[in-house]
């Protein structure tokens, strides 16, 4: 047999048997076993990928918690107070200033807040703290309406002290997105003194504010009525404050 003819005769046996390789891994049905395993492959799950994704994961949670708002916010403001004060039965009235600064603090809808007032003409000084619940809005930047619980205790220059709790309702809305208008009514419950006998009274505010991204200037008006009642006098004595209070607050 000559060389060509062998090496015919072994290109013809090579290929019979990779027919035959073919055709044993194919049923009757024409199902492709190495297509299936490919199809397998595609969708195998491993360690290192479960790994991979692990970390990817962890870095979108670290990218997410740095970029979240956060659900803390602050309040730092301070104001300047010019007022009126009448004694309606006296039918006395004098002029005085104060300074004023207050902090809130609040995680998402729930806050506390604290407000002190000095008032060097008329000897006395105003500690006020509070809980709030905000039941419209999702800042202290924005539209909002707020319940507050909390108190307020008055020292005098004289001695005396009085303390009084109080509830109070606020509402603030933005005409614009830099604009807008805020009120609150506070309401103190009646309470009893050696000194004053039976107090109560109450604070209404109405007053415009402009935004400067953090900042905030301010202008209010404001009336506080404090009626008392001696147990030896036959009337009651109403005092009337009544102002101006401007300022800033600072939210961060």
């Amino acid at each position: 047999m000559s060389r060509f003819s062998s090496l015919l005769l072994l290109c013809i046996i090579a290929f019979s048997g990779s027919t035959q390789a073919q055709s044993a891994s194919r049923w009757g049905s024409g199902i492709d076993f190495t297509q299936r395993a490919a199809n397998r492959e595609k969708g195998r799950w491993s360690l290192t990928e479960w790994l991979d994704m692990k970390n990817r994961n962890r870095m979108m949670d670290m990218w997410l918690s740095v970029n979240s708002p956060s659900p803390f916010e602050f309040m730092l403001g301070g104001s300047y107070n010019a007022m009126k004060t009448e004694v309606q039965n006296s039918g006395t009235s004098t002029t005085d200033t104060s300074y004023a600064g207050e902090l809130a603090a609040y995680a998402q809808f729930v806050g506390v807040s604290a407000e002190y007032e000095n008032n060097t003409e008329k000897g006395y000084n105003d500690l006020s703290g509070m809980l709030n619940i905000r039941l419209l809005g999702n800042s202290i930047q924005n539209t909002a309406f707020t319940l507050h619980y909390g108190q307020r205790t008055r020292e005098q220059s004289t001695g005396g002290r009085l303390s009084q709790q109080f509830g109070q309702a606020s509402l603030q809305v933005y005409l614009t997105k830099y604009f807008g208008l805020d009120g609150k009514y506070r309401y103190f419950l009646p309470t009893s003194t050696s000194e004053l006998g039976d107090v109560e009274g109450s604070i209404t505010e109405a007053g415009l504010f402009i935004d400067f991204k953090a900042l905030r200037i301010f202008g209010t008006w404001y009336k506080e009525s404090q009626k008392t009642k001696i147990p030896a006098a036959t009337d009651d004595t109403v005092t009337d404050r009544a102002g101006i209070r401007s300022g800033i607050k600072i939210f961060f």
